[in-house]
């Protein structure tokens, strides 16, 4: 576990990370995954827990539901967490990135996309979302606690459910017990640890049934919505992600005229 000197470095001084060490943590956690049985899911899997060293009791009698408009009144570190992670489940990119530092480190969660351009982090965020979109995803915050502090850095956990592939219209889900871990710096968002996606529910009941509909009825087009015949990790290019967008659908339709809805 680093120590608060070693985290603080990390945020400001954006070190250099393995431009591969992402996609190997999200392959290997996938495989893994599906040896077991429970298959794999990977927009964005790792367990990437960033911690600081002096865990604090939880806030006591601190209301963070009391957003304070046309106030001069400052956001909390928690305030500011759970502002971003509710714009990044509503897949809204633009409102996302607001709630970023100039140089904050994003790149365990949009690195791997590759996207180019002039934008920055509001380009690979607008190419994620549109992953996720076609792929029917949405979140629902259910917490975010602060784990650690020091001076004007924050370190907090932010948890999730969400829905993908349709899960919603087919009565499944929503699936719990993902998190993202965040540190806030100046009431900035500066830097966003891997999300750690719990797939033992989601992998059976959703990524599987579905990577083997397509597979089956639609051969051609998996080959370009995957990375390999593993159908562990999802292809990211403009063709992809719009076979991704009509295959939900008709998977959809496919489950509620076949079986119903759950």
């Amino acid at each position: 576990m680093p120590d608060v000197k070693e985290v603080y470095e990390m945020v400001t001084k954006q070190k250099p990370s393995d431009p591969g060490a992402l996609e190997r943590q999200r392959t290997r956690q996938i495989r893994t995954m599906r040896n077991r049985k429970i298959g794999a899911f990977a927009v964005a899997a790792a367990i990437g827990a960033v911690a600081i060293v002096v865990i604090l009791a939880s806030l006591d009698g601190q209301d963070t539901t009391d957003r304070t408009i046309g106030t001069d009144v400052e956001p909390t570190a928690m305030e500011v967490a759970t502002d971003f992670m509710e714009a990044y489940g509503a897949l809204e990119a633009d409102r996302t990135v607001t709630y970023l530092a100039d140089d904050a480190n994003v790149s365990s969660v949009i690195g791997w996309l590759g996207a180019q351009g002039d934008e920055g982090p509001l380009a690979e965020f607008r190419l994620l979302f549109s992953l996720l979109e076609a792929q029917g995803y949405e979140n629902t915050v259910e917490s975010c606690e602060e784990v650690g502090s020091s001076d004007s850095v924050t370190s907090l956990r932010c948890s999730y459910d969400f829905h993908s592939l349709g899960s919603d219209r087919i009565g499944r889900g929503p699936f719990p017990g993902s998190y993202f871990d965040l540190i806030v710096r100046d009431r900035k968002v500066a830097y966003v640890g891997p999300s750690y996606m719990e797939i033992g529910e989601f992998s059976p009941q959703m990524w599987e049934p579905f990577a083997d509909w397509v597979s089956t009825n639609h051969p051609d087009d998996a080959a370009v919505m995957y990375t390999d015949e593993s159908q562990t990790l999802e292809r990211v290019t403009e063709a992809s992600i719009r076979l991704w967008g009509r295959h939900v659908r008709g998977y959809v339709q496919h489950v509620l005229e076949t079986q119903g809805p759950s």
